[in-house]
């Protein structure tokens, strides 16, 4: 199927209060991120983080990578101070009342779409010989069963479900979500949300980092997902892709990695193997909070369907920021002295003012562009 498919050409990959305490610490590195945002992330998380063989950040009690959090009931007080920006951490309770863990089967999706095209990654051979494909879902379907560990197919779609609001209402945001300060940005520069994940067995993820350096999230519906997530201050052994974008309205480096974490080539890469990973499996009904600054990858050791998403709050304000910062359509010389001294929101708020308006139609262009080349697609099923 792989072979007999045509490549979509040019797409642009649209992935998608705090207390006193975290409020002052916020504060307290401000100044360490103006100083080091040039530097690159691996500088500022070697400082953030501290002791390097337990891996554990400044103010969290001692973390070693042995196993993953699993937890139930977390308020949003205890995420912040425990979790946010800090150490990934499954939620085992945040899905609990989606529509779509009853909804959404293969027969569910055949019936209403079967006949619509899906954008999917397809790889036959080595990860870094894949291709995004345009193939209908029930294409997909039919095929699924042909993957092996060479072989496979991964539908990867940003677009699949906020453009169909029926999917869309079958997704909730748990409490940890509420504040996403994207949604201050123009709607035109906002990165796409709830983005679809269906893959077959064997079927990956690269090793990245997510765009913006958000806090991503992966909630996993049906299968099993096998994550590697390595904690910051390690760039230099994973072999990261340098001079990227990625190719949002707002646009942004990308940090990828050149190696599979899940089949390294170690002559090529050889300081790979001295990187040190947490690692561990995804079940249904649990949702992955994947903190800033975390390279990660995601194996399907069986067929297994997802959604991601993202935000951008209060504890990560600064670190996105400033990769939006780093590509330089927004000057951050630009803004008012008393900027440093503000809080993330108004932060936030004060940088979205200062973006000059051919960015703004740009990433109109950007976005519609995406849309047409959707509508396309769709119109030709």
């Amino acid at each position: 199927m792989v072979k007999k498919t045509k490549a979509i050409k040019g797409r642009r990959a649209l992935t998608k209060s705090a207390d006193n305490k975290a409020t002052a610490s916020w504060f307290s590195l401000s100044a360490v991120v103006v100083g080091l945002g040039a530097i690159g992330l691996g500088c500022f998380y070697y400082f953030a983080y501290g002791n390097q063989e337990s891996f554990s950040p400044r103010g969290v009690p001692n973390r070693t990578l042995d196993h993953i959090d699993r937890r139930s009931n977390l308020s949003l007080e205890e995420f912040i101070r425990l979790y946010d920006t800090k150490w990934p951490v499954l939620i085992t309770d945040a899905m609990t009342d989606w529509p779509a863990k009853a909804k959404w089967s293969w027969q569910y999706f055949l019936q209403r779409y079967g006949g619509e095209k899906v954008a999917m990654k397809g790889v036959h051979g080595k990860l870094e010989d894949g291709e995004m494909l345009s193939v209908t879902l029930g294409t997909f379907y039919e095929h699924k069963h042909e993957s092996t560990f060479s072989t496979w197919t991964y539908i990867s779609d940003e677009l699949f479900i906020p453009t169909r609001p029926e999917l869309a209402k079958d997704i909730g945001t748990p409490v940890y979500m509420k504040e996403n300060f994207f949604k201050l940005l123009p709607k035109d520069l906002q990165p796409w949300d709830n983005m679809l994940l269906w893959g077959t067995k064997h079927s990956r993820s690269a090793l990245h980092i997510d765009p913006y350096n958000w806090t991503g999230t992966n909630a996993v519906l049906q299968g099993v997902k096998r994550w590697k997530l390595y904690p910051p201050g390690q760039d230099h052994l994973l072999y990261v892709k340098r001079n990227k974008y990625c190719g949002f309205p707002l646009d942004c480096f990308k940090y990828n990695s050149e190696v599979d974490a899940f089949d390294p080539d170690l002559k090529r890469f050889p300081l790979f193997a001295q990187a040190k990973a947490l690692e561990f499996d995804q079940k249904p009904g649990e949702m992955l909070m994947i903190p800033s600054g975390w390279f990660h990858q995601a194996y399907n050791p069986e067929e297994c369907l997802a959604v991601s998403s993202q935000f951008f709050n209060s504890q990560n304000a600064r670190l996105v920021m400033e990769e939006i910062f780093k590509v330089g359509d927004i000057k951050k010389n630009h803004l008012a002295s008393e900027y440093t001294s503000q809080t993330p929101k108004d932060q936030v708020q004060a940088m979205v003012k200062a973006i000059p308006k051919h960015v703004i139609r740009k990433g109109k262009e950007v976005t519609k562009t995406v849309l047409d080349q959707f509508r396309s697609k769709t119109a030709g099923r």
